[in-house]
Parts: C-alpha cells; sequence; structure tokens
C-alpha cells in the first residue's frame, strides 16, 4: 500500500542557522511524483531533530502512537518507521549532532533513543502559540520562515547561556575508536568523556553511526556492495550486513532498492 503521491525537498537552513541546523525536510503532497510508500524506514542517526505535522496523520509504525503535531527527537541508535495517512503534510528540522541538547540546557544522554512532545520540553503555552502561528501560515515558504525564526529565538537564549561548540567528530581514518584516539592524541577515557558530554553517546556508538552514514553515501552513489564495506571499514560483507540490519531495518542490498524508488528519502538525510 503506497501513500498518495508527494514529495520531499532538502532544504538548506539560513546562513545564521547553518552552524545549528543540517537541513529541513519538507514534504508535501503532489499532483506529481513518486509516491512515498505508507511506511518508512528511517536508519539510525546522531542528529536532533523538530518536527512539524501541518496536516494529515503519523504514527510509530512499530508502536501504533499517534505522534505529536510538534515533537523533538534525539539521537537513535536503532531504526525507526512511520506511517502516514490523509496527505500529510511535514517539516522536519535536522539538527546537527549535540545542538537539541544545547538549546534546551539538557543533558544530552537524556536525549539518546528520545521523542518527545515540544510542549513537554518548551511549555504547552509556547507550543500552542507557535503552532497557530504555522497554521495561518498561507504557504510553505511562509511556514518554514516561521519555523526559522523560533529556531533563532532558541539559540540566542542558548548562546547567552553557553556559546556552542561543536561535538568531537570522528577522524575519516578512524576504524577503532583506538585509531580515533591514536590520531587525536586523546586517551579513550578522554574520548568518552568528551563525547558522552556532547552527544550522551559512547565513542564505539558513535563511530558505528558515522560509519553507517558514509556506506548510505556511498551506497546513493552508486558504489558496489564490496567496495561499500571495504571503504567504510566494515570487517566482511557479512558485518556489514549485520550492522545495517541492526540501524536501518534492512539490508545493504534492501536500503539500494529503496534509493531506486521514492526520491533516495529518507536515506539521504543524513549526508
Amino acid at each position: 500500500m503506497t501513500a498518495p503521491a508527494s514529495r520531499t525537498q532538502l532544504l538548506p537552513p539560513s546562513s545564521a542557522l547553518a552552524p545549528y541546523v543540517q537541513a529541513i525536510a519538507v514534504r508535501r503532497p503532489a499532483d506529481q511524483g513518486p509516491a512515498l510508500p505508507a511506511v518508512q524506514c528511517f536508519p539510525a542517526n546522531v542528529q536532533g531533530a523538530l518536527t512539524v505535522l501541518h496536516r494529515g496523520d503519523w504514527v510509530d509504525a512499530d508502536t501504533g502512537r499517534s505522534l505529536a503535531d510538534l515533537e523533538l527527537a534525539g539521537p537513535r541508535l536503532t531504526p525507526a518507521r512511520r506511517a502516514y495517512a490523509n496527505d500529510p503534510a511535514i517539516t522536519t528540522v535536522l539538527l546537527r549532532p549535540g545542538v537539541l541538547s544545547w538549546l534546551f540546557d539538557q543533558p544530552a544522554a537524556q536525549w539518546v533513543n528520545r521523542r518527545s512532545p515540544a510542549a513537554e520540553v518548551i511549555g504547552w503555552p509556547s507550543a500552542e502559540v507557535l503552532l497557530s502561528q504555522l497554521r495561518r501560515a498561507s504557504s510553505t515558504a511562509a511556514q518554514v520562515w516561521i519555523i526559522e525564526q523560533q529556531l533563532h529565538c532558541w539559540v540566542e537564549k542558548a548562546q547567552a547561556r553557553r556559546p556552542w561548540q561543536p561535538p568531537p567528530r570522528v577522524p575519516a581514518a578512524a576504524a577503532s575508536v583506538g585509531d580515533w584516539a591514536d590520531v587525536t592524541t586523546s586517551s579513550a577515557r578522554q574520548l568518552q568523556r568528551r563525547v558522552g558530554d556532547a552527544l550522551g553517546l559512547s565513542p564505539k556508538a558513535l563511530l558505528r553511526v558515522e560509519r553507517l552514514h558514509e556506506g548510505l553515501r556511498r551506497l546513493a552513489n552508486g558504489e558496489p556492495l564490496s567496495d561499500v564495506a571495504a571503504q567504510c571499514g566494515f570487517s566482511h560483507a557479512a558485518h556489514m550486513v549485520r550492522e545495517f540490519r541492526a540501524l536501518t531495518g534492512l539490508s545493504p542490498a534492501g536500503v539500494r532498492r529503496d534509493l531506486a524508488r521514492h526520491e533516495g528519502f529518507p536515506w539521504r538525510m543524513g549526508s
């Protein structure tokens, strides 16, 4: 079963928000174009997200729980599935790693594998004001502008508390936590503390997800599966298959089939 035709675009944020926002994913009903599936798989990721449901319905396909019209989500170490119905219109702001916990001055570990109605974080009155503004907006461009203005306010408040500092990045040459420590002349304990404070994750978990997304990028570029396994540091093809199933819910071949359909979304979200 497929949903009515819809299109998803990844829009760049304003230059002022670029240090904090990776992209803005806009899904809208469309008269033409490929139909996105009624249920979509989303891979594990280390980003945060703010999602707005403008119309239609969306639920957690694994639990059947209806999701809020305004939701916040942190890094996720397992795949997720979303079910859509009634011509949904959805905007998702993809926050850079570590930004979500910084914006709301909360421990990073508190957001790992967590989704929450935004009202529980920013307060019900503030959430209702934002949703009311979005409902009155007459176009997608107006909706995106309102969301960006809200993000500007949150960023200004967060900067006043504590200037933003990006989390540690996994070096391209690092195939293991030991390699990472050697490249950065840090001890494993120092890495554990820095990554944990910034993202609420262990270095090993971050390395796994970063390796997955490098594999997704290479699959999107059409590289052979054997080359993807070798270039991304998987010990062998079976290792890559296990990791892909654990972190995306699909095999590498299954991900490749999805890349050929549905505009390649959402596999390119983390690229």
